[in-house]
């Protein structure tokens, strides 16, 4: 890792391939307890455990409300200096302390319970809300990584390579989160759903410890953050709800996670009742290696795409080229259909995945000029929230769609209309979002890569 002589100069600063691998690996826990929670965790609950379906989408409203307050306290926690933070850093202490906590609730959350949902449904009901709302907190804290981004990795090169390396390890984590669990769950089995996601929990573990040294918070860093004013909760929750660009790029992210969700939780359902394809044919494991290696592939296509285009027009062609992937799944009723939509549907998403941290840089960069300071985790905390009702509003979709087609969840044989309740879920709802989103990008985001570069010189002037 090369240094510059003046320390409060970082925006020329570069560091090892070592650095970028390491600080991404401390997140691979995030899209890997993210794949296994949104693939299983409503079909589970529904499914196997037989819990009344208006009760799981009750834990998740409160899951909801929780998470309202849950992401921005944390940011706003996590920016305020102390005496401990002068020492470790305002994220490192919350990253670890939080790593574990995260994916041992995910464990809890899956122990074996099968059909105790018609036995004792409240019961179910209170462990499985304890368990969401103390996994939810871990996975905010953890996220805070993310708040390091646009402070450690001040220029373009150094923020497109941080996310090149980043859709890397992201996928590596969807991989441990999609497919291994595929292998070793057994649909009506609910201790098979357990065994997986221990299993899950080792790479998830190294890879966070691997992560400590790219997530370790340098003393100029934390000098910086101490010269840094706060101001109260709230205001600075206002404040960030009025910055044109955030709100659209948040809006952005709800799109895209809703999506992600819906399509991930949407799979065993579709191959079930729609491909109609027996439960032990694998096909939902072998579309999420297609997913994954197809996103692994396009890494190059868009680092070189967002070096020539911009990061602006890098997620307007993401949002484009994923709509026009998705609608056909509409159609499709073969397996080899399923496999080469599922393969162009990874590199379209790809995109997505890839410049999501350097827009957010982008954004980080303006508002720290706008305010003359740096608040990071605090907007961090903002989108980690917003993200996560992209998340969250898929089980109440979920709830609604399969109550007013009369999902029978004691069968896999559904009628016509739960068959296109189960497409409208997995296609045309998340599609809707993703066009809104993406008319909304288009229209009113203006960091274009000439701003942003105007922005980073003036950041450098005032040393920020």
């Amino acid at each position: 890792m090369s240094t510059i002589s003046n320390k409060e100069n970082l925006s020329k600063k570069e560091y090892s391939t070592w650095t970028h691998f390491s600080f991404n690996l401390s997140m691979v826990m995030l899209p890997a307890t993210y794949g296994f929670f949104s693939t299983h965790f409503f079909y589970f609950y529904e499914k196997v455990v037989l819990l009344p379906v208006l009760l799981v989408g009750l834990a998740n409203v409160i899951f909801v409300i929780w998470d309202s307050i849950n992401d921005p306290l944390i940011g706003f926690l996590s920016d305020r200096p102390t005496r401990f933070t002068k020492k470790y850093g305002r994220r490192f202490p919350f990253i670890m302390i939080f790593g574990i906590p995260t994916v041992a609730s995910l464990v809890l959350l899956f122990i074996p319970l099968s059909n105790a949902g018609q036995s004792m449904p409240w019961l179910i009901f209170i462990w499985m809300l304890i368990w969401l709302l103390l996994h939810e907190f871990g996975y905010t804290a953890v996220s805070l990584a993310r708040a390091l981004f646009p402070e450690k990795f001040r220029s373009d090169k150094e923020r497109r390579k941080n996310a090149g390396i980043g859709i890397v390890t992201y996928n590596i984590g969807l991989f441990l989160g999609l497919i291994i669990p595929f292998v070793f769950v057994w649909k009506s089995d609910a201790m098979s759903y357990f065994i997986a996601v221990l299993i899950l929990t080792i790479p998830c573990l190294i890879c966070f410890f691997l992560g400590i040294p790219g997530i370790r918070e340098e003393p100029e860093m934390i000098e910086r953050s101490f010269r840094a004013e706060t101001e109260p909760f709230l205001t600075t929750v206002k404040k960030a709800l009025k910055k044109r660009n955030f709100v659209v790029f948040t809006f952005v992210n709800i799109s895209i996670q809703l999506f992600a969700a819906l399509m991930l939780a949407s799979i065993n359902y579709w191959v079930e009742s729609v491909l109609l394809l027996p439960e032990g044919s694998q096909a939902d494991v072998i579309l999420m290696i297609l997913w994954f290696l197809a996103g692994l592939a396009s890494v190059i296509l868009w680092i070189k795409f967002a070096a020539k285009f911009g990061h602006k027009k890098t997620q307007l062609i993401g949002l484009i080229a994923t709509i026009i992937v998705v609608i056909p799944i509409i159609f499709v009723r073969s397996l080899l259909g399923a496999f080469i939509i599922f393969t162009i549907l990874g590199v379209a998403v790809g995109s997505n995945t890839f410049v999501k941290y350097p827009v957010f840089g982008d954004i980080i960069d303006e508002i720290t000029l706008e305010e003359k300071k740096r608040q990071e985790g605090m907007y961090q905390g903002v989108l980690v929230f917003f993200d996560r009702i992209g998340i969250l509003l898929q089980p109440i979709i979920f709830t609604v769609v399969h109550i007013l087609t009369s999902y029978d969840p004691t069968t896999t044989v559904q009628s016509p209309l739960a068959q296109q309740g189960i497409l409208a879920a997995m296609t045309w709802i998340p599609a809707i979002f993703l066009l809104i989103a993406a008319l909304l990008f288009w229209k009113f985001y203006d960091l274009t890569p000439e701003k942003s570069e105007e922005l980073k010189g003036k950041l450098e002037e005032l040393k920020l």
